[in-house]
């Protein structure tokens, strides 16, 4: 397989899961605002931005800490080394794998460290976690690029930038803005 163009690759690709896992983790956050007990038979798009925002979140994890099937990718394509997280691989890799992506019993919850590093939330809790450390994770690419005096350090800032603003559309959607839960701080 050829390598991809690293321009097109952060504004197409990098851009899009990081969207959707910002959406979702904002959705997320809408719904457990309005049902924190999830006791309304049938609804179930708490759930959905759930997954969504783990499977999202698992990606840009694995492609800035040079884990799972994108190891190297960031050295290849940006000549960046990996970027230390110390919740991935940490208490989430595994996690991230086994109890999301693999059919089993998950009426087990598993308690982790919140993006914060301090606090312990169950894995069903984290979207926003998810969020707010591959944010700083993308914060961190930009500042790498910027000592490279990269000019892709620009285009990184402007997809974090509507990537964050996409995701506050979703609290201000005709569906959502009723329900008076502001945007989050990305």
């Amino acid at each position: 397989m050829s390598q991809p163009n690293a321009s097109d690759y952060l504004e197409v690709h990098l851009y899009n899961d990081l969207r959707w896992l910002l959406c979702a983790a904002t959705e997320w956050h809408v719904q457990q605002s309005v049902n924190p007990t999830d006791n309304i038979k049938g609804q179930h798009i708490k759930l959905y931005a759930m997954d969504s925002a783990a499977l999202h979140a698992r990606a840009l994890l694995e492609f800035f800490t040079n884990h799972g099937s994108n190891s190297g990718r960031l050295q290849s394509l940006y000549g960046i080394q990996s970027i230390t997280s110390q919740r991935y691989p940490g208490d989430w890799v595994r996690p991230l794998n086994t109890h999301l992506m693999h059919a089993q019993d998950r009426s087990v919850g598993q308690q982790l460290t919140g993006a914060d590093g301090r606090t312990k939330r169950d894995l069903n809790r984290m979207p926003v976690d998810f969020g707010h450390e591959v944010v700083n994770l993308w914060r961190q690419f930009i500042r790498q690029l910027k000592r490279q005096s990269n000019p892709l350090e620009a285009l990184a800032q402007t997809t974090l930038d509507r990537a964050i603003a996409k995701s506050a559309l979703v609290v201000t959607n005709e569906v959502n803005r009723g329900h008076g839960v502001s945007p989050i701080a990305w």
